[in-house]
């Protein structure tokens, strides 16, 4: 038979409880370090005023969905951005997405984009590539939303790599 006999010091106990709340702790700054310095990344999108900012393939739903969780942070900042146009029933006919395709999983994929309008936008073909430059402001589709104020588009070919994948965060 195989006996334990354990003897519990009440001074070292308290010593390792202290040890593992520390650990935790740290461990807490750091993740909070690491989810600021990814919100940072994000939100240098927003630097400075006068420069036109390239959204890239890589940073388009991360850039969708901080535009959409904080819009004040991205009203009048400029961007360049690239997608296809994408077409509603209700738009008018100065508005359409600057879309791409999401991809969810294996066996999903959805329409993302920003809302947009330009003057001369009927003359851009549903699911004709373009690549636009323009100024974010309030709009409102079913709610208030980012919208861009296009400003410079043509058309273009399609990249090698039509879509875009989930948000980072």
């Amino acid at each position: 038979m195989f006996i334990l006999n354990f003897k519990v010091n009440g001074k070292k106990l308290w010593k390792i409880a202290l040890v593992i709340l520390i650990i935790l702790i740290v461990a807490l700054f750091i993740f909070v370090g690491l989810k600021i310095f990814n919100n940072a990344k994000v939100n240098s999108i927003s630097s400075k005023d006068s420069e036109v900012l390239e959204i890239t393939s890589e940073e388009y739903t991360n850039f969708l969905k901080a535009s959409h969780d904080n819009i004040n942070n991205y009203l009048g900042k400029k961007i360049k951005i690239v997608g296809y146009v994408y077409r509603l029933p209700d738009f008018s006919s100065n508005e359409f997405v600057v879309a791409r395709t999401m991809i969810m999983d294996n066996n999903t994929a959805v329409v993302v984009g920003i809302f947009s309008e330009c003057n001369n936008a009927s003359k851009y073909d549903t699911g004709s590539w373009i690549e636009v430059t323009g100024t974010i402001k309030k709009g409102n589709y079913n709610g208030e939303i980012p919208m861009l104020e296009i400003s410079d588009i043509k058309t273009i070919t399609a990249p090698k790599d039509e879509f875009v994948y989930l948000p980072t965060d």
